[in-house]
């Protein structure tokens, strides 16, 4: 016994070891169950996260707020993310986010930590009468409290999980200085879980529907602990970008890979999807350092962060819209595409992006890009202009169609209001393109008609520049204004979705013929035009009326449009299909060329022989691709190196 009692010995050594680790204490007696106290929560890190005297601790806030630059905020200030360590070390870096506060008043603060000291399932509500620091007490809303905790059951009040906590109480004094006459509900999570905190911010916000009061909400959290000083840096820029991306799934899924170094993962989670609820649309960094920039050891380092998320309105950036009609009684017709719709007073058009304000018409999106992207030109997909380029991509939210299979119905499908979306004026998306070396700028992604004045002010000061304009488009746009657009697009790759007009009534709410009246138009103009079919199995892809469709095209468009056949991927309404077979493209690909198309591709199919570029003549491959790259390109001065053939196409 004598030999096994040190091995025994060393593991349990070990299991301790790793419970604290977690921050998991091990023998904690069972939490106990209650729904309120009469108690008040008294302070347990005062006179050493803070200063104990009541005087000393106003002195070293009023100090961190006067140290500290208020940055102007756009926007309905939502919530804050700000560190628990003491004030010596991130006390500053938390004036960064409570300096927003300066002038503003809230009638409920929600506090959102994650506990150091347990797991349990779900999550607690500090239900006491209030809580103490030294400046006095803060009154818990007890009401909002209990009606939470009675919504959901995963919503308990364990006193002793808040009885040593200190990543809410650090904040508390931050909030006396700067507020008045507010009440706090202090929430404190259990675990990781995006279930949970689902539920969780579920029940919060069913309690506040109907509450005309304001609230505030704050997620606490220190970043990574006890890394080097630039392994930390690494770490934590990491997490900063995760944030920053407001997407509370995505922050989950890289938290449960251990991509995302934090103590708060799960308040920062539930404060993420609170701002989604509430269709905030940006969260800002207003400061980061860690340990090491205090105190200059930076062997071992905890890192800091402050962020403020707001909810923006993309109305600040209102500009009449082009091509309507004003009627009496403050109407206006929308002309820019075939739906034509008349707009009383507030009303919208389908799109959902231009509006009726009294009585004119304006556009909600312009220089508000949603999407904004640096792409290889063949991602669009462009085969026959500056093969290999970049492309500088934008787009905004909105679409006049409603198509049930849309790849990009995140952003297609949402109004301006309920997405984040980005300042970024015409002239600034020409200097961007610019410095990144993209030789051409692309209006993609959802429709790009619907942000119809955005895109021709951005297109002519790019064509100044010497850049490409590329119009990604499903056609569904008037003749007037598309002839006007024409002047400075340089390239177009056209949707042709369906070649029935029951096809585009049923799938996309809109018509073919606009459609094949606009890929005429654009080839009349003299604009390098690719089409594309998206192919639907059991839906579109019957092969007599592909052959039609290739007809029309020979007919109308000619010979040397280049046609992609691409494959689709179960989204948006119809996620039932199954992916299109690859058989189903080729025999596409076989009647085409049949029916005397020259350059027929198969996208979204990296690989195939297809994504190249053939000569129609010889047949040898004048410019290979895997997937949106290009591995070799033959061309020589526009011609097939082989034979001499003119390749038609923009390549210089």
């Amino acid at each position: 016994m004598r030999k096994i009692f040190p091995f025994f010995f060393i593991i349990f050594l070990l299991i301790l070891i790793s419970f604290s680790s977690y921050n998991i204490n091990p023998f904690a007696e069972e939490l106990t169950e209650i729904n309120y106290s009469e108690e008040i929560r008294k302070p347990v890190v005062s006179g050493t996260f803070y200063p104990g005297s009541a005087e000393e601790l106003k002195e070293k806030i009023e100090n961190l707020l006067n140290k500290v630059e208020k940055e102007e905020l756009k926007g309905e200030l939502i919530g804050l993310i700000v560190p628990h360590a003491g004030y010596d070390y991130s006390g500053e870096i938390a004036a960064y986010a409570y300096k927003q506060l300066e002038g503003k008043n809230f009638n409920t603060v929600i506090l959102i930590g994650e506990s150091h000291y347990f797991r349990f399932p779900g999550a607690s509500i500090g239900n006491y009468q209030s809580y103490q620091t030294p400046l006095g007490e803060v009154e818990v809303d007890n009401d909002l409290a209990i009606n939470i905790i009675k919504y959901e059951e995963a919503i308990k009040f364990y006193p002793r999980v808040h009885q040593g906590e200190h990543s809410l109480e650090v904040q508390l004094p931050f909030l006396q200085t700067l507020l008045r006459d507010f009440k706090i509900v202090p929430i404190i999570l259990g675990g990781r879980s995006s279930k949970l905190s689902s539920k969780i911010v579920k029940a919060i916000l069913q309690e506040l529907e109907g509450r005309d009061e304001k609230i505030l909400f704050i997620a606490s959290t220190d970043l990574s602990h006890f890394y080097p000083y630039q392994t930390a840096l690494q770490l934590d820029n990491l997490t900063i970008k995760a944030i920053e991306k407001l997407d509370s799934d995505s922050f989950y899924q890289g938290l449960s890979y251990g991509n995302y170094y934090l103590c708060g993962g799960a308040a920062v989670g539930t404060l993420l999807k609170i701002a989604e609820n509430l269709k905030a649309n940006q969260v800002k960094l207003l400061k980061y350092a860690n340990s090491g920039d205090i105190t200059e050891d930076k062997s071992r380092v905890v890192g800091y962060a402050a962020f403020v998320i707001s909810k923006n309105n993309p109305q600040l950036n209102l500009k009449e819209a082009y091509y309507y009609l004003e009627f009496e009684d403050s109407e206006v017709q929308c002309l820019l595409c075939p739906r034509k719709c008349i707009l009383t007073e507030g009303q919208r058009g389908i799109c959902g992006v231009r509006q009726n304000i009294k009585g004119k018409l304006y556009t909600l999106v312009y220089g508000r890009p949603v999407a904004v992207h640096i792409d290889p030109i063949e991602k669009k997909p462009i085969s026959h202009v500056l093969p290999g380029s970049k492309s500088f991509s934008i787009a905004t939210a909105g679409c006049n169609l409603s198509c049930r299979f849309c790849h990009n119905w995140q952003i297609s499908q949402v109004l301006p209001e309920d997405i984040r979306s980005y300042d970024l004026p015409p002239e600034k998306v020409v200097q961007l393109a610019l410095e990144n070396n993209c030789q051409s700028i692309a209006y993609t992604y959802s429709e790009p008609t619907i942000f119809y004045e955005y895109m021709i002010e951005t297109a002519k000061l790019a064509r100044e520049k010497g850049l490409k304009n590329i119009y990604v488009t499903s056609g569904y746009i008037n003749p007037e204004p598309l002839r006007e657009l024409c002047k400075y697009i340089d390239v177009a790759n056209l949707d042709i979705k369906g070649f029935t007009e029951d096809y585009y009534l049923k799938y996309c709410l809109g018509e073919l013929q606009p459609v094949l009246e606009s890929a005429k138009i654009m080839k009349e103009e003299g604009v390098w035009l690719e089409l594309t079919n998206l192919i639907l199995p059991t839906i579109n892809d019957d092969m007599a009326k592909i052959r039609e469709m290739c007809e029309w095209i020979i007919k109308n468009l000619g010979p040397d449009v280049p046609l992609y056949f691409s494959r689709f991927s179960p989204a948006y309404k119809m996620i039932h299909l199954p992916h299109t077979p690859v058989e189903t493209l080729e025999k596409a690909r076989e009647i085409a060329q049949e029916v005397g198309l020259h350059y027929v591709y198969i996208g979204n199919v990296a690989g195939n022989p297809a994504e190249h570029t053939y000569c129609p003549k010889c047949g040898r491959i004048i410019i290979q691709r895997v997937g949106y790259f290009v591995t070799s390109n033959n061309l020589d001065q526009g011609k097939c190196p082989f034979c001499g053939e003119q390749i038609p196409g923009i390549w210089k």
